[in-house]
This record gives structure tokens, C-alpha cells and sequence, in this order.
């Protein structure tokens, strides 16, 4: 993967941000695009990760998004997915074939995922974590 031109990757991760899965189709014609990293090792596929966004998320992967790509720190889109908490992100992923022996920031990625998240309050994300054997 290569890091591509920065205005491409801002433009990208605003599409992501507030939701506009028709905006990022435009910017995102094939794997290429899909697969684009920022100077830190950053996909727009961990971004929607963060944000959650299961329809950009499947749209990425149908685009050729690398399901088992890192950033520098070691995050991949499911280790995103699983900070945010956001349980059908995470089983889209998951399901893709995404890895769950990823070591975000050296931990695992269930000591990752317990660290914060905005759903926090209902723990599911931890249990499809658990339940596809990560520890």
C-alpha cells in the first residue's frame, strides 16, 4: 500500500466522518483507492471502523479494501471498530476475515477494545469479540 496524496486522504476521511457513502464512491473507484494509507499508516477502511459505518465499511470491501491492514500503531479496521464499540461493525469485519490477533499499541485486542468506545454501556462488542476467540 501507498501513501497517496494528502488532499485525496483529507477529502476521503470527510466522506467517512459525516456518512456520505456517495461522495466517497466517487473517490473511491478501485482498489487503489480503497487501499490508500495516510504518512501514519492509516486506511479509509479504519476510519469507517471508527465511525462505525457498517454501509461504508461493506462498500470498502467490495472496493478491495486490505481487511488485514495495520497503521503504524498496530491498529487495524477491527481494532478501530472495536474501540468504537460498534458491534456490527465489528461482525462485518469479522466476517470479511479480518484478523483478531492484531496487537493495537502492544495490547490485545480485547484490552483495546475495553478501553473506550462511545457504547461502551453495553459490553456486546466485547462479546463478539470473544466469541470469534480473541483475547
Amino acid at each position: 500500500m501507498a501513501v497517496t496524496n494528502h488532499k485525496l486522504v483529507q477529502q476521503m476521511h470527510q466522506r467517512i466522518k459525516v456518512g456520505d457513502l456517495l461522495g466517497l464512491r466517487k473517490l473511491v473507484p478501485s482498489s487503489a483507492e480503497a487501499n490508500t494509507q495516510n504518512r501514519y499508516g492509516w486506511t479509509p477502511l479504519m476510519l469507517a471502523g471508527i465511525a462505525g459505518n457498517t454501509p461504508i465499511i461493506d462498500f470498502l470491501l467490495s472496493a478491495g479494501a486490505a481487511v488485514d491492514a495495520v497503521n503504524n500503531f498496530g491498529e487495524s479496521a477491527l481494532a478501530c471498530a472495536a474501540l468504537s464499540g460498534v458491534d456490527r461493525a465489528i461482525q462485518t469485519l469479522l466476517d470479511a476475515g479480518a484478523p483478531i490477533d492484531v496487537r493495537p499499541h502492544g495490547v490485545s485486542l480485547l484490552e483495546y477494545a475495553a478501553r473506550g468506545g462511545r457504547y461502551l454501556t453495553t459490553q456486546r462488542h466485547l462479546e463478539v469479540l470473544r466469541k470469534a476467540g480473541a483475547t
